[in-house]
């Protein structure tokens, strides 16, 4: 593995082309060091990217529903017999764990699947006339060139969650892909091309995110974006699009708390949040973050929280007894430590971690804080790492008001064997993922999406195809 050379160039049009805007290294986040070069597109290839999409829109939106599934079945087929060549290569670009790669593309092959198979099922509605003699039909039509805009903390998942749904729903698309994990990218557009998908209907490119997303935005062919990433870069997307009132299917960002009630077995809640809080290095937008604490139960789950990252052993993925990989990038790093800083001097407790490792690569420890004031700006900024806050709680009105006290609305969890204050809980928590007694993951079958800062639009489910549909009304008279 570590001779694998994690190049990338663009896919223009059914070619892989060189990008003409020169390139940057593949950074090993476990390393510090390059393990490939990808190259970026210029002015030129983004428009020959925009131009391929269109030609081939109305073959591929003209074909039914089952060749197009066909195709996303064949791909997820393809996937599983590349999975592990492709682990190695996310996890040496991205800086997870062996475990948390692969449970990645296992997530991927299932997305594709799934969509693969929604591909034949969506259909529209026949209503009653308002005359005799009369039909009403509401008929889903694909809505033409779909743009996607990806990041790097989970590139296969979310390729395939985009790609899968739109190529579903018959539209053709241009994915602008992280260049922090280009060769993901790479393989996926490259599986599904193998899987047969035509010329011109996925075409892939990096670039200056702002300049690109710029030039993508300003084109009349875009007819949709579909982005996940920070609510701040959201909101630049959105002020793009409006001109030309292109569709945006945005999931942003998550700062989810977790509620822990008198009742709970703290142990448990610390288990079964854990994974969800330390996989990938806790970068992930419905990662619990925030733990809120019933006043009875808060030193037994500071100390819980505590024993468990004592048990996490940080290293390079490749390593059989890593269990804790690095965060992305440095300025991932100046984040964390930003935040750790900034919650010390307003009175936090550091109960465990708060450093970066000694070492190459961009290693930091598991950390607790607790004793957080209110006015902590890690209670505030999405921290996308491996960090959790304990704050306690008097009574549900202040689980809740701390619950609700950051901007974001996408992912929380509840703890209590209490109907009553689960039902409490569950109603005045404002979120749109809401995890009882368990964590929330999303999954291909279901729809969800973000409220307020945290998106808006769907992804999975029939919902998530239909969001790259328009529902034509067509009323007729039978003569």
């Amino acid at each position: 593995m570590a001779q694998m050379k994690l190049d990338a160039n663009l896919f223009i049009d059914g070619q892989w082309v060189e990008g003409k805007a020169g390139s940057q290294p593949n950074i090993d986040p476990g390393t510090g060091e390059p393990v490939g070069v990808v190259t970026l597109a210029d002015n030129g290839q983004i428009q020959a990217a925009l131009n391929a999409a269109r030609r081939s829109f109305p073959a591929w939106s003209e074909l039914t529903g089952q060749s197009r599934g066909a195709v996303l079945k064949k791909a997820s087929s393809l996937l599983i017999d590349r999975m592990h060549e492709l682990a190695d290569g996310l996890l040496l670009e991205s800086g997870k764990t062996r475990a948390d790669a692969i449970g990645e593309l296992r997530r991927t092959i299932e997305t594709l699947a799934w969509n693969g198979e929604e591909a034949s099922r969506i259909c529209g509605r026949v209503h009653q006339g308002v005359v005799a003699g009369s039909t009403r039909l509401s008929v889903p039509t694909a809505l033409g060139v779909v743009v996607a805009i990806t990041p790097w903390n989970f590139p296969a998942l979310l390729i395939g969650r985009k790609l899968g749904a739109a190529l579903a729903a018959g539209c053709t698309v241009v994915l602008k892909a992280s260049e922090f994990t280009p060769y993901t990218a790479r393989a996926i557009v490259q599986t599904l091309v193998d899987a047969g998908v035509p010329d011109g209907v996925i075409n892939l490119i990096f670039g200056n995110p702002g300049a690109v997303s710029s030039q993508l935005m300003a084109s009349s062919l875009v007819k949709a974006v579909s982005f996940t990433g920070s609510t701040s870069v959201g909101k630049q997307l959105a002020a793009l699009a409006a001109p030309n009132l292109i569709r945006p299917i945005f999931e942003l960002g998550g700062h989810a708390p977790v509620i822990a009630w008198k009742d709970v077995d703290v142990e448990n809640v610390v288990q079964v949040t854990a994974p969800a809080k330390f996989g990938s290095a806790g970068q992930s937008c419905v990662a619990p973050t925030r733990y809120i604490a019933h006043h009875s139960v808060h030193d037994a789950l500071v100390d819980a929280l505590v024993t468990k990252a004592k048990t996490y052993k940080l290293g390079h993925g490749s390593e059989d007894s890593t269990t804790l990989g690095p965060v992305a990038h440095g300025g991932r790093v100046a984040s964390f430590l930003r935040l750790i800083e900034d919650a010390v001097a307003k009175g936090a407790v550091i109960n465990i971690g708060g450093k970066k490792l000694d070492r190459p690569g961009f290693y930091v420890e598991p950390t607790v804080l607790s004793s957080v004031s209110r006015d902590a700006e890690i209670l505030a900024e999405e921290p996308f790492g491996p960090v959790a806050t304990v704050q306690s709680a008097e009574d549900i009105d202040e689980a809740i008001e701390l619950a609700n006290g950051a901007e974001y609305s996408l992912a929380a969890y509840v703890f209590t064997d209490s109907i009553h204050v689960r039902d409490a809980l569950v109603h005045r928590l404002n979120a749109s993922n809401i995890g009882v007694n368990q964590t929330a993951p999303s999954l291909p079958d279901v729809a969800l999406g973000g409220l307020g800062n945290s998106g808006y639009g769907y992804e999975g489910g029939t919902e998530g195809v239909l969001a790259y549909m328009h529902l034509r009304l067509i009323s007729q008279t039978h003569g």
